[in-house]
């Protein structure tokens, strides 16, 4: 009887140690029994989501939910969410929470995505909730938009293609004729093209566009020219009002000193020209003397005159 008293005492032992090795298993796992820093959010709507979802951040696991609390404010009913984020875990000011689904069949995750602030947001503070990105929302979004595409789009576009075929099928001889007499008129305009475009003229065509290419070539280098030209010309131009306005005041010298002397030289004209008239009739009377007697050069005796 005592022996089997000692080894229930054994049992019982193993069991609770094995118990309670459990328990802190679990603590371990789910991250409650590690120093953690709390955070607030508020959702509109918790669907897909309850306690022990992980919560990330940037995609790396720091920490789970770990209680939702409905809130009752100004007739409407929404829920705060108490986020376990690793002790220390630095997470700025401008920081938001999403709710994420990384594919069709996982499970949805809270996410907190890192801000660009500096100031880091303290343990208790509340974070800045974005719409959920669920998946199946989107493609259930996306199947409402088609319907309603499908009724109000497609079915009154081929409404109306069928009555425009019904109609269209009444004009097909018309369209026929007409077609035929296009086809006839663009055969002739091809023939005429065919006899245009012979060996001959073809070569002809391709000289005159070698030849535009090289006039084109010429116009170039041409305009090139010019406008070293005109640059030339406007540095001269340049130089010369640099110059004119460097030297202003002795050009306005000159000038004054070239009218000082045309006013003297009009003053004294009429004796100029009366001395000219002097000097070409005594020139004129020199001439004849020499013609006379070109004895005088020699400041010789006149020739006697031995006719009498």
């Amino acid at each position: 009887m005592k022996r089997d008293n000692i080894n229930y005492f054994y049992v019982g032992s193993f069991t609770l140690i094995m118990l309670f090795l459990l328990v802190f298993v679990l603590l371990k796992i789910t991250g409650r029994g590690s120093d953690a820093d709390f955070y607030y959010t508020m959702y509109e709507n918790v669907s897909g989501i309850r306690q022990g979802t992980t919560v990330t951040y940037g995609g790396f696991k720091v920490g789970q939910l770990v209680d939702i609390m409905p809130l009752r404010e100004k007739g409407r009913t929404n829920y705060k969410l108490k986020l376990s984020v690793k002790s220390g875990w630095p997470v700025p000011v401008d920081s938001f929470v999403r709710v994420v689904s990384p594919g069709l069949l996982a499970e949805a995750q809270i996410d907190i995505s890192e801000g660009a602030a500096d100031t880091l947001l303290k343990p208790g503070g509340m974070l800045v909730s974005h719409p959920s990105l669920d998946m199946m929302a989107i493609l259930n979004s996306m199947g409402g938009e088609f319907s309603s595409l499908n009724k109000e789009g497609l079915v009154p576009l081929l409404k109306n293609i069928n009555k425009q075929v019904d109609g269209f099928g009444n004009n097909i001889p018309e369209i026929v004729d007409d077609s035929r007499e296009l086809i006839a008129a663009l055969n002739t305009v091809s023939k005429r093209l065919a006899n245009l475009l012979t060996d001959e003229n073809s070569t002809r065509l391709n000289n005159t566009i070698t030849n535009t290419d090289k006039i084109t070539a010429n116009l170039v280098s041409l305009s090139s020219r010019l406008n070293t030209i005109t640059e030339q010309l406007q540095g001269l131009v340049g130089h010369s009002s640099q110059l004119l306005a460097e030297n202003s005041s002795d050009i306005r010298r000159s000038m004054q000193d070239l009218r000082k002397s045309l006013n003297s030289v009009s003053q004294n004209m009429e004796t100029i020209m009366y001395n000219l008239d002097v000097s070409s009739r005594n020139i004129s009377e020199f001439s004849h003397q020499i013609r006379s007697n070109p004895g005088i050069l020699l400041n010789g005796k006149p020739v006697k005159d031995e006719v009498k």
